[in-house]
């Protein structure tokens, strides 16, 4: 697929767009940036987006958006779209619709996971881009994209590629980025407002982490991690804290940081960060997760924690030595 009027037909009248669970910047951005693309440009096409809830951060792309929460079930969508989900069971909110909407060969996939293993009907990968909301940007003309659009998919870039940090960072990312930002995207409020200021109780959080967690000198390996009684102490969810991993990447000592915090379901979500050449996207796969050779993520429970552990160390290593 070259561009998405590919998959925009005449014949269609409802269509989804789906992002993954407990969505980032890039998930909320590349949706939304889709919404508003098609919305502006198709006025025959009725578009859903549909979303778990968001930190408080990332809310200004929906204002004003009836965007859906729940799964989806019985609609009868004539195409759905999943953004920024790696695999089928990462979608979120209108998981269902996706999966109603295969059976009937209805189904689009962008991403930029280099684990994703094209599970929609129809799938535009690209595992070197820096976001999905980059992957989305070249899929569509950009003369068309509204001020709107280009807000979200900029606020998408941003915030996967670390504010242009990341190695994922490229020059087509950069020239993406300055065209969006000609719409008149206002980037550095993006950046001020949805990157840089965070809440005290997730600063307590990653103060928390900092200091209870364990630094394998030797190994260059920085271990924290954040039960529910942690959470629960600051007021805080698990889907508030996905700021900490990224400040424990700061680590001058450590090559590679892993941060385990706890659902309330007792099951524990391992977020993984390389700044060396150790692929965290291998050790992830491992535990049936997956993600990016810089940044991955993986499910583990209670009784495998200490385990879990263990083995990520036991995985860096045999990397560094192989």
């Amino acid at each position: 697929m070259n561009n998405i009027s590919e998959v925009i037909t005449e014949e269609l009248r409802r269509v989804a767009v789906v992002g993954h669970v407990r969505p980032d910047g890039d998930c909320v951005g590349s949706v939304m940036g889709i919404y508003h693309y098609l919305t502006d440009n198709y006025k025959y096409l009725e578009v859903t987006p549909y979303l778990e809830p968001m930190t408080e951060n990332l809310k200004f792309m929906v204002e004003g958006i009836t965007v859906r929460e729940d799964s989806g079930a019985g609609e009868d969508y004539d195409l759905v779209i999943s953004s920024d989900a790696s695999d089928i069971g990462r979608i979120g909110a209108g998981k269902d619709a996706f999966t109603e909407a295969k059976t009937k060969n209805r189904t689009v996939c962008i991403d930029h996971h280099v684990t994703n293993p094209n599970f929609a009907d129809v799938n535009h990968v690209e595992p070197e881009a820096s976001s999905a909301s980059e992957v989305v940007t070249g899929l569509l003309d950009r003369e068309k994209i509204s001020l709107l659009a280009a807000t979200c998919l900029y606020t998408g870039i941003i915030h996967d590629s670390g504010v242009f940090r990341f190695d994922s960072t490229s020059p087509r990312t950069l020239r993406i980025a300055a065209d969006l930002i000609e719409k008149g995207v206002p980037f550095s409020l993006i950046i001020q407002d949805s990157v840089s200021n965070e809440p005290i109780q997730q600063l307590k959080a990653f103060a928390h982490v900092l200091n209870e967690g364990v630094l394998y000198e030797d190994e260059r390996i920085f271990v924290g991690r954040a039960s529910t009684a942690l959470q629960e102490s600051l007021g805080l969810t698990p889907r508030e804290l996905g700021s900490v991993v990224m400040y424990l990447n700061y680590i001058k000592e450590a090559d590679v940081e892993l941060f385990m915090y706890q659902n309330p379901d007792g099951t524990w979500k391992g977020s993984l960060r390389s700044k060396s050449p150790v692929d965290v996207a291998a050790i992830a796969a491992s535990f049936g997760g997956g993600g990016h050779k810089k940044a991955a993520g993986f499910s583990v429970s209670d009784e495998e924690l200490e385990d879990a552990i263990e083995k990520v160390r036991a995985l860096k290593k045999e990397q560094v030595n192989s």
